[in-house]
């Protein structure tokens, strides 16, 4: 497939309008479990009040763990605390986009499978490898419900999270590109 026939399937997939409401709606969810879950985004009482680090640019790269980046910036308000981390931002949104062009494939190759002939089977795998990128600042989703099965091994998935998120930004690039492929519009 050369680059207009990618570009004419994403643009007709784009212009469906379920399709693209349900992937934004997926977009903004996941980007904001994103930042509740590594915790930089909470629910609480209080003031409007805004703290800014003293040198925030040379802060902004400083890591905490593998891809949670040190805040430069605090936000409280009516409801709530947000703690700006650009870099963490900047994971989040490109996380969030994934999971959600996924779920765009997905929803419209579910709405046409009949009339196009379309194989639904694969679309929604293309959301799985968001599971390795974490929801848990220090391990990914899928061990928090299998750790009391798996025991001690669980401890060694523990030690690959560096690579986890990269190999499910990976994967969700590669499912998004090779469902797009199998989508049979022109």
């Amino acid at each position: 497939m050369n680059k207009k026939q990618w570009f004419n399937k994403f643009r007709k997939i784009w212009e469906d309008p379920k399709a693209k409401y349900v992937g934004i709606l997926v977009m903004i969810i996941y980007f904001i479990v994103y930042l509740i879950s590594i915790n930089h985004l909470f629910f609480q009482e209080g003031s409007f009040e805004l703290f800014v680090v003293d040198n925030p640019l040379s802060r902004m790269f400083v890591s905490r763990a593998p891809y949670v980046w040190e805040p430069v910036a605090a936000i409280t308000f009516g409801g709530g605390s947000f703690f700006l981390a650009p870099m963490n931002l900047l994971l989040g949104i490109i996380l969030g986009i994934l999971v959600g062009s996924n779920i765009m494939v997905a929803v419209f190759a579910y709405r046409y499978r009949k009339t196009c002939r379309i194989n639904t089977g694969y679309g929604l795998l293309g959301t799985l490898p968001s599971m390795l990128t974490g929801f848990a600042c220090c391990a990914p989703t899928f061990l928090i419900a299998l750790a009391p099965a798996l025991g001690s091994f669980a401890v060694y998935f523990i030690s690959l999270q560096p690579f986890l998120i990269p190999l499910s930004i990976l994967l969700m690039v590669g499912s998004l590109l090779w469902s797009i492929k199998q989508l049979p519009i022109e």
